[in-house]
């Protein structure tokens, strides 16, 4: 039986690896060496070609691959501190990565709903138990914005999302604040889709104002388990919006 299986397989030559991608794999395997860390400037595209014996129009494209994975990134100027450097903030492509996924279906906006409430559950858990160590400020702020009377959805949207990443910066956690960031636009736009054309808007945004004070206060307070339940409450909220949705 595995026999026949195999004879039926139609196996066909491997392509060999495009020369810009074995640029960028011998780059990756000099950070995960430690020979490439966060702040260190790559040499010039001529000196690349040289060393890694090339052609510079590999090198560029290798390098456009890194700054869209934000490997990499450009800083300004002319000095030695200047050209590509080897950066350590990735939340903008973890973000465009995830939110992609969740537009192919590869990722149901449900699950990451489901995600993300175990990360902020725990996030402002642990908050709430170190309260006194941490500046909750921003999250104040980010609260006093939504509340304006004037402000539209798509304001009181990126507030709220501030508000959130915000909380999870305040666990000190820079990868649960960069998850965090990339869960919410995840599902920025089934959301938007969601709540485009309610008619109860005013009230039902006055309800999550409610429930951010109510999760700032419980924060503040040190009430661990509190915070916990109210931001599960919070994020199950979305889940009956997505439902009247659909």
């Amino acid at each position: 039986m595995a026999y026949g299986m195999t004879m039926a397989l139609q196996l066909e030559p491997l392509d060999r690896a495009k020369t810009y991608e074995l640029v960028v794999r011998r780059l990756k395997d000099e950070i995960f060496a430690g020979r490439l860390r966060p702040g260190d400037r790559l040499p010039g595209e001529r000196q690349l070609s040289e060393l890694l014996q090339v052609s510079r129009p590999s090198v560029r494209e290798a390098l456009r691959t890194l700054q869209a994975m934000e490997i990499v990134r450009t800083r300004p100027g002319a000095g030695p501190s200047s050209g590509l450097i080897v950066s350590a903030e990735p939340n903008r492509a973890l973000t465009d990565l995830l939110g992609l996924h969740v537009a192919l279906s590869s990722y149901s906006v449900v699950d990451v709903l489901t995600v993300r409430m175990v990360l902020e559950m725990e996030s402002v858990r642990r908050l709430a138990t170190r309260v006194q160590e941490v500046d909750l400020s921003p999250v104040r702020e980010a609260l006093e914005e939504m509340a304006r009377p004037d402000i539209d959805r798509k304001t009181f949207h990126e507030f709220d999302t501030e508000f959130h990443v915000e909380l999870a910066r305040g666990s000190k956690n820079v990868l649960l604040a960069d998850l965090m960031a990339a869960l919410k636009e995840a599902v920025r736009r089934p959301m938007d889709s969601a709540f485009e054309g309610d008619p109860d808007w005013a009230e039902h945004s006055q309800g999550l104002l409610r429930e951010h004070q109510q999760i700032l206060d419980a924060v503040s307070r040190g009430d661990a388990d509190g915070a916990a339940e109210l931001m599960r409450h919070h994020i199950e909220g979305f889940y009956s919006v997505l439902r009247d949705g659909e």
